[in-house]
């Protein structure tokens, strides 16, 4: 349950809402939405992959293979040092409001605490975990 959830997660955090307000921000010209876009994609588009991997494996009643739980190990450490450095730069850095930075500091413990059950659940010991 916990895999699930997170790359669930992840993929309507950066691939579905980040996305649609890049792409809607009227003050980004086209060259300043690159980057942006692509640290998304760094995020959603692996997570996208695993999930499929996880549904399949799932499908076929077949244990998580070692990559994908190694997939899921790495891309939670990369959720984890994604947010602590936009968490630093929101509410520390950026000029942002209260309720900004309350939104994405929220986020931010979600898709941490969320990558760290993840990557938790599938521990050999742990492994019936793994949905």
């Amino acid at each position: 349950m916990s895999v699930g959830a997170f790359l669930v997660w992840t993929i309507f955090v950066w691939g579905i809402v980040r996305v649609r307000n890049i792409m809607g921000d009227a003050d980004l010209s086209t060259p300043e939405r690159t980057w942006p876009l692509i640290l998304a994609a760094t995020l959603w588009v692996p997570a996208a992959v695993l999930l499929v991997t996880l549904l399949v494996t799932l499908l076929r009643k077949r244990p998580f293979a070692q990559a994908a739980t190694i997939g899921v190990a790495v891309l939670g450490v990369w959720t984890t040092l994604v947010w602590i450095v936009r968490a630093f730069d929101i509410a520390l850095v950026s000029n942002r409001e209260l309720p900004f930075i309350a939104v994405h500091l929220v986020l931010a413990v979600i898709s941490v605490a969320l990558a760290v059950i993840a990557a938790r659940s599938l521990r050999p010991e742990l492994q019936s975990n793994v949905l």
